[in-house]
């Protein structure tokens, strides 16, 4: 047991990058392998309004049959990856085993996919999570993500415009009617924001519903146009 542990600490001293999936030693720029990397399931045609994955042959700027019968509130929605093994596990391990590391691959991931914007926006919003959930967890993912994302961009970033004013119940397990219930007036906007050109990020968009009932609230205030941006989508809704 002793000899396995000083290899495996002479390992991580010459190889101090190993591959975040399979442990493959070497110094990885992204902390994934060159074929874990390309495994990944990148969500590469997606809707361009909810993100919700499409077929490959999909024309890129054909919008899902849910938005189609009713668009969305927010303008535009990217998705990195996903949500599916072995993203799923990664962004678990982040947001409920604090395994805070994670943070800077994950938000390269979303850089990566996203390349340069064809235009940036004025300010990015973290989804907020209200004061009780957040002294539970220590940490708000989608903040810590995003602060990434923002300085790779040079994008300001604020995370007290937008307050979580009531302490919903987790929508883990809730479908979509019961989910946009659930959030129903969840959110408040302390700030100036009429005329602005917001992006929202969130580490996983489900059914869409939280980022909706925040794009009504912050519409409501006087953004002009919401973009979202995540690491990872559902397949379905």
């Amino acid at each position: 047991m002793k000899v396995n542990n000083w290899i495996k600490n002479i390992r991580s001293l010459l190889y101090p990058n190993g591959c975040l999936l399979c442990s493959a030693p070497g110094n990885f720029d992204r902390q994934f392998c060159p074929a874990c990397y390309r495994s990944l399931p990148f969500n590469r045609q997606a809707c361009p309004r909810c993100a919700l994955p499409l077929p490959p042959a999909t024309p890129s700027d054909a919008l899902c049959g849910s938005c189609i019968r009713k668009q969305p509130v927010f303008d535009s929605c990217v998705t990195a990856l996903c949500y599916e093994p072995p993203v799923s596990r990664l962004i678990s391990g982040l947001k409920f085993h604090q395994q805070l590391h994670l943070i800077e691959p994950l938000a390269r991931l979303f850089t990566d996919r996203l390349g340069e914007p064809v235009r940036k926006p004025d300010l990015m919003l973290p989804i907020p999570l209200h004061p009780l959930r957040l002294r539970e967890r220590g940490f708000n993912q989608s903040l810590e993500l995003g602060r990434v994302v923002a300085r790779r961009y040079g994008l300001a970033i604020d995370w007290q415009i937008c307050r979580r004013v009531h302490h919903t119940r987790a929508q883990t397990g809730l479908n979509e009617k019961a989910r946009q219930k659930n959030l129903r007036h969840a959110f408040d906007v302390n700030g100036d924001i009429y005329g602005s050109h917001l992006v929202l990020f969130d580490d996983v968009i489900t059914t869409g519903s939280t980022i909706t009932e925040l794009s009504k609230t912050l519409k409501r205030a006087g953004a002009k146009q919401i973009d979202v941006w995540a690491l990872a989508r559902t397949p379905g809704r």
